[in-house]
């Protein structure tokens, strides 16, 4: 638990300059959606968050829960366009500063928080981007922490990067050492272990392709790195180098995205959920 906060720190709060370059205006540092053709990062970060809202199935004056959430623009995007309210967490500081800055709403509370640490009961809890952070030997304490949270109706998302090949030694190489300090990418096995005692499964998609178009992108806003003067050239380099890597893994899948969609077992739907594919 000690930890959490450092490696996190380590990555996200390194400076909001290089990341709203980089990101663009959607502030979304997660695959996009490139579902259609011919279309840029925005677009497809929106159609992205678009998916997602469609996956929870939200109706008006529900309350959800996003877990690491980012600089909170999926979270606003929620709350301005499905008229729902959101608490979002998250162990960057300067992610919460930024959203204080850029999206505030009164339907939206941001704060600098440990999911652990919440508490109550939301219609829709939902992560984009935690998994490789929290580390197989806690998947499941993550399952049950978000099975206290969410009602007994309700429907949970998680989209999560993973690797194709299961692989026990991923703290060895360069991005768990460098640029996600601790990270860990789920396999299927890791991941549907952790979730299947309590949850049932209703749906499941991989993007993963659409990652290296997300990647190519924002290696492209970076650019000269003009306006970064304060990035030396090691960090430069070890950045590129990063971005690159995981584009071409996720080119090679190598790498995948996954997105789950979970009801609980113990609750018995009257329907299908139909609203994702419909």
């Amino acid at each position: 638990i000690l930890k959490s906060p450092v490696n996190i720190m380590k990555h996200y709060d390194i400076g909001n300059d290089l990341y709203v370059k980089m990101l663009g205006k959607t502030m979304q540092y997660t695959c996009a959606y490139y579902n259609e053709k011919n279309i840029d990062l925005d677009k497809a970060e929106l159609n992205k968050m678009e998916l997602i809202a469609k996956k929870l199935d939200l109706k008006p004056g529900m309350s959800v829960l996003d877990i690491g959430c980012g600089f909170g623009s999926m979270a606003y995007h929620l709350v301005t366009n499905y008229n729902v309210k959101v608490t979002g967490v998250t162990l960057s500081q300067k992610q919460v500063d930024f959203a204080k800055e850029n999206y505030t709403h009164e339907n939206l509370d941001i704060s600098y928080k440990d999911y652990r640490e919440v508490t109550g009961k939301y219609d829709r809890v939902y992560s984009v981007g935690i998994m490789e952070h929290i580390g197989s030997r806690n998947y499941k304490s993550y399952f049950d922490k978000c099975e206290e949270l969410l009602e007994e109706e309700g429907v949970m998302l998680f989209h999560t990067m993973a690797i194709a090949k299961p692989n026990k030694n991923q703290n060895k190489y360069f991005a768990s050492t460098y640029i996600f300090p601790e990270g860990e990418l789920p396999d299927i096995n890791n991941i549907t272990q952790a979730f299947s005692e309590d949850w049932r499964l209703e749906d499941f998609q991989n993007m993963g392709i659409s990652y290296s178009k997300t990647f190519d992108a924002w290696r492209n806003n970076i650019g000269d790195w003009k306006g970064l003067d304060n990035y030396d050239i090691v960090f430069r380099r070890m950045w590129e180098y990063y971005l690159n890597l995981f584009a071409e893994n996720f080119r090679c899948q190598n790498f995948l995205l996954w997105q789950f969609v979970v009801t609980k077992k113990k609750y018995n739907r009257k329907e299908d959920c139909l609203f994702i594919r419909n």
